[in-house]
């Protein structure tokens, strides 16, 4: 007999909820293939086998789990199987069927029975699973029709693992920052080319996330992690995480090896995490690793953003709106240039101003002198 026990998919997470079953409880298993699939607060991600032989659920469809917990066996034999199931004290959980009742949540059933939702209003969404988000979603549209604009409203489960990295956030780390102003007139023509040559959509945060990653090897305490022991915990290669907000909670999906990829490579990577970002789609790997952080605060008449650096990293960078402003060349003749300002922000434990700086300085000459970034 063989354990399937659930990984941890995010450390910010106590539970999750296991989605759905992709194969049927009974099934035969040959080596490793997807069996489940686990939803957490910020992704959906697919749980394999680790082995072969008969698969015995232990949790069924649309119940809360956690890290560490067994959610099924693996039998070498029927005959093993039955065995266990004659002797078990908790039978094993089934598979939603088509036109069964929905399965819903504890978490999710605990949040109906307090604002009141009635199990034909949860049979009204159409879903096999409920979850907490689906009772929220309906919680928020009957206060929507019935309270005023002040009243209470619940937080989603998303904003409050944001909430709870920001607060760890602030009560560890010692942030200092520092900012650049960063004429980007020639970068934004590089970003228009690239995009002309290759048909992805190269930008401005495009070619910063590029940037950042070539500072890597010149800069590396910028790119490490304090330990618990105090110590400083280096990395091979840079890892650049971007923070991306489509309307449906904030995500940090992450560009692995950064510094060893094409700018358009990048770019088709953002491209796909906005996609995910919209839909909630995104798979644990594609949001873990990152060992600095980008920040693009782009929206017009952005100046400024101070953005949190995350527990165990050093280094966040942020980059506001372009500000067109007009200046005398040589010759005295007004000329329109393109201003971004950047935004470092550091853990002061682990570096000090004069190695942030450095970094600042490199990133601004990369932009104003971008062809290394094509």
């Amino acid at each position: 007999m063989i354990g399937i026990e659930l990984p941890t998919l995010n450390t910010n997470d106590s539970s999750y909820t296991l989605v759905e079953w992709l194969v049927p409880d009974g099934s035969s298993i040959e080596g490793e293939e997807p069996l489940a699939v686990v939803e957490t607060s910020k992704a959906s991600e697919e749980i394999e086998s680790t082995g072969s032989g008969i698969l015995h659920v232990l949790v069924g469809g649309g119940q809360e789990c956690r890290p560490g917990q067994t959610i099924a066996y693996l039998f070498e034999s029927a005959e093993e199987r039955d065995s266990y199931r004659a002797s078990a004290a908790t039978p094993a959980a089934a598979s939603a069927s088509p036109g069964a009742e929905p399965s819903i949540t504890n978490a999710a059933r605990e949040l109906a029975d307090r604002h009141g939702v009635s199990e034909a209003e949860l049979r009204g969404l159409g879903r096999t699973v409920i979850r907490t988000a689906d009772v929220e979603a309906l919680v928020r549209q009957a206060a929507a029709a019935s309270a005023p604009a002040s009243a209470e409203r619940q937080l989603s489960k998303r904003q409050r693992t944001v909430g709870a990295v920001v607060t760890e956030s602030m009560r560890t780390v010692p942030a200092a920052a520092a900012y650049a102003k960063v004429d980007v007139g020639r970068a934004e023509e590089l970003a228009r080319q690239l995009s002309e040559r290759t048909g992805s959509f190269v930008s401005l945060p495009v070619l910063l996330i590029k940037a950042v990653a070539r500072g890597h090897a010149a800069h590396p305490l910028m790119f490490a992690a304090l330990t618990d022991d105090g110590a400083v915990r280096e990395s091979e290669r840079a890892h650049v995480g971007v923070t991306m907000d489509a309307g449906r909670g904030l995500y940090t999906p992450v560009v692995h090896d950064a510094a060893e990829l094409s700018s358009d490579r990048i770019a088709d990577l953002l491209t796909g995490f906005r996609s995910k970002a919209f839909r909630g789609t995104f798979q644990a790997a594609e949001l873990a690793g990152a060992n600095i952080m980008v920040a693009p605060h782009t929206t017009e008449g952005t100046v400024l953003a101070t953005p949190i650096v995350f527990p165990g990293q050093t280094c966040v960078l942020s980059v506001g709106a372009v500000d067109d402003q007009v200046r005398l060349d040589a010759q005295g003749t007004p000329r329109t240039h393109r201003f971004v300002h950047l935004g470092l922000v550091y853990d002061h434990r682990v570096v000090n101003g004069r190695d942030a700086m450095a970094l600042l300085k490199d990133v601004k000459e990369e932009l104003e002198a971008p062809a290394a970034l094509g």
